[in-house]
């Protein structure tokens, strides 16, 4: 059966696996495409009617909608005399009942994270907003605010502005994007808006152009159109180590004893993580070498599809913090749903490859990447050759999501995986996602995909507690 009639009958319309069995023919590969199909987010075109959001609620979905609209859909709109409302944010409703004239401010987590400098929640009935703060910080008085209470707290660079050059923050802060990279890609420069603003892909490309023997002896020019990292500029970075001492993934301190990389990695096998760690040759001055005393793959984890794409690494020993060892902060719930909008801008650091099964490099290096739609996502992934078997089909999942650009060449690459995907608000930097996989490296019409790290918050949290209250039994 052609691959037509697979769009036609399972992504047009909705098909029984009696339909898709039909279609593959025989059981492993109808099994393998069930699989990924149940799990596609039924977000990926949006039911919600009058400008609703909509939101995932496990295989439902659920509409949040404007003031006014209410129903399954946002379809029924409510009846109010005189009402009027301001548009601009912070939204202001105000009813005029006789004989008195009421005001409410209308404070929702999904305007502008209702105010909230780090974490934002909904109260029930429409109340407000409560906000919050990542662990090191304290809420201030005006109940929006958040300031350490540490001095290392998570998702704070320390000295890489001012001692090592320029900062994760340089590639977010400037208006335009500009690259000029040398022949040892040393004097590279890339400056890009704010992360969490919407922005245009830009066709800067990358000024290296080496033969394979120049490759190989020049170990600066790795993360796929991207640039040297400042030494320090990504104190949560850590790189996974066999027991040889050969580096072959990343992953992101979250805290003084966990590390959260990708599932797919420990099909290997791991030793130790180092942190601090800028140079894989030399080691660094305040680099710290820490055994891996348990690796706690997710259980969902699918090595085909690379669903649930997510592991914890439980240190032998606390990273102590310090200007080059600092975790990244872990999100709330809304926050990371937040930060992962369509043009939001992420920073990916590693030491993976510059180039599809081009060699690892020597030095950390980052890359900035746009956040992008789950429709040019999931497009990004349809096979292009018609003679191909269906069961080659990758589906996007809502537990990934997709980030890069179809033309110009900045991507994440082999031997990045596991390595972070973070977003910087207002002066912190939260990490939202996992390097997961893609399709070769920053080729062209395909983006990298990442593990959507805050669908897997209460999993984290869950592990965490649990290792840690054996460690204290045993």
């Amino acid at each position: 059966m052609l691959p037509g009639n697979l769009e036609r009958e399972c992504y047009e319309e909705r098909c029984s696996r009696e339909e898709a069995a039909e279609i593959f023919q025989t059981q492993e590969t109808t099994m393998e495409f069930w699989y990924r199909y149940q799990n596609l987010n039924p977000c990926r075109t949006n039911p919600c009617l009058n400008g609703g959001i909509c939101s995932q609620d496990r295989e439902e979905f659920l509409c949040l909608c404007p003031p006014r609209f209410r129903g399954k859909t946002c379809d029924s709109g409510e009846k109010r005399a005189a009402t009027r409302i301001n548009t601009c944010w912070p939204r202001r409703l105000t009813t005029h009942l006789p004989p008195v004239s009421v005001r409410l401010e209308v404070l929702e987590c999904r305007y502008g994270n209702g105010g909230c400098l780090q974490y934002c929640q909904d109260l029930p009935g429409g109340a407000g907003v409560q906000c919050g703060c990542a662990e090191g910080f304290k809420l201030e008085a005006d109940k929006k605010s958040c300031t350490p209470t540490v001095e290392f707290p998570c998702g704070r660079q320390q000295m890489a502005a001012l001692l090592y050059g320029r900062s994760l923050l340089d590639l977010l802060e400037d208006a335009d994007v500009t690259m000029a990279t040398d022949q040892n890609g040393i004097n590279s420069e890339i400056h890009e808006q704010n992360s969490t603003e919407p922005s245009e892909a830009t066709n800067s490309t990358s000024g290296v152009n080496q033969t394979e023997g120049q490759m190989e002896e020049n170990y600066s020019t790795r993360i796929v159109g991207g640039n040297l990292e400042s030494r320090g500029g990504s104190p949560w970075q850590v790189l996974v180590h066999r027991s040889d001492g050969s580096g072959f993934c990343g992953g992101t301190l979250v805290s003084e004893r966990w590390v959260v990389s990708a599932a797919h990695c420990f099909e290997d096998s791991a030793d130790h993580v180092t942190v601090g760690n800028y140079d894989k040759i030399r080691p660094d001055p305040d680099e710290q070498k820490i055994k891996i005393q348990q690796i706690v793959v997710h259980p969902h984890f699918h090595s085909y599809t690379f669903d649930s794409d997510i592991a914890l690494l439980y240190l032998a020993r606390p990273a102590l913090r310090g200007p080059t060892a600092v975790p990244a902060c872990l999100p709330d719930p809304h926050l990371s749903r937040y930060l992962l909008r369509e043009d939001t801008r992420g920073v990916v650091t590693g030491w993976g490859a510059t180039r599809y099964l081009g060699s690892s490099s020597r030095f950390l290096r980052k890359v900035t990447l746009p956040v992008v739609s789950y429709q040019a996502c999931s497009a990004s992934t349809e096979q292009s050759d018609p003679s191909s078997p269906p069961s080659l089909l990758q589906v996007i999942t809502d537990n990934m999501f997709c980030a890069g650009y179809l033309e110009t060449n900045m991507d994440a690459c082999s031997g990045d995986s596991g390595g972070p995907f973070v977003v910087h608000y207002r002066g912190t930097w939260f990490l939202t996602g996992i390097v997961s996989w893609g399709e070769e490296c920053a080729a062209r019409g395909k983006y990298g995909v990442y593990t959507r790290l805050g669908n897997f918050l209460g999993w984290i949290r869950d592990t965490m507690q649990r290792v840690e209250r054996n460690q204290t039994l045993s």
